[in-house]
C-alpha cells in the first residue's frame, strides 16, 4: 500500500497517539486505517458498503509489531442512534477492547455525517477528529488544527 497523500498523513499524525480507533466511511481508501495499523494501532474501519480495496487492505500481512485492521459493514447514523452502547460494541466487534475506543475519526467527512460521527464518539467516550471534503465547513462545534501540509484537522471532542 502506498504512502497516503499529505491530507491523510496529517490525519495519521493527529491520530498517532491513540491505540484503539474507529474510522467512519473507509470507502475505497483504506490508507489511513492501514497506516495506523502498520504503526501498531487497533483499527476498526466501517462503511455502509465495504469496498474490495478496504477488505484487501485488512487481509494484507502486517509487520510483526503491528496492530490490526478490521473492516465492518455498519452505518454510523444507525450506530449513533442505537439502543445501547452494548449493541454498538457488538456491531463493531469491540468485545476485546477493555479500555474502550480512544478515537473515532473520518477523512473527507461530509456535513450530513458529522453529527452522527460526533454522536458515536460521545457514546464511546472517544475523541473525534476529521477532515472535510475541503469545500464544506464543519456543521458541529470544532477546534481546528492546521497541519504543515495546509490540511485542517477538526477536533470535535
Amino acid at each position: 500500500m502506498g504512502q497516503p497523500p499529505p491530507s491523510e498523513r496529517a490525519l495519521v499524525a493527529a491520530l498517532d497517539r491513540h491505540e484503539w480507533l474507529i474510522e467512519v466511511g473507509v470507502g475505497r481508501r483504506p490508507e489511513v486505517a492501514r497506516t495506523l495499523a502498520d504503526r501498531g494501532r487497533e483499527v476498526v474501519a466501517i462503511d455502509v458498503e465495504a469496498s474490495e480495496a478496504a477488505r484487501d487492505a485488512s487481509t494484507e500481512p502486517l509487520p510483526s509489531s503491528a496492530g490490526s485492521l478490521r473492516i465492518v459493514t455498519a452505518d454510523v447514523t444507525a450506530l449513533a442512534s442505537g439502543d445501547s452502547d452494548r449493541a454498538i460494541r457488538d456491531a463493531l466487534g469491540l468485545d476485546a477492547v477493555d479500555d474502550g475506543v480512544d478515537a473515532v475519526y473520518a477523512r473527507n467527512l461530509p456535513a450530513e455525517l458529522q453529527r452522527p460521527t460526533v454522536a458515536l464518539a460521545e457514546r464511546l467516550d472517544a475523541t473525534c477528529l476529521f477532515t472535510t471534503l475541503g469545500f464544506e465547513e464543519p456543521v458541529v462545534d470544532v477546534r481546528r488544527r492546521a497541519a504543515e501540509s495546509g490540511t485542517t484537522v477538526y477536533v470535535a471532542r
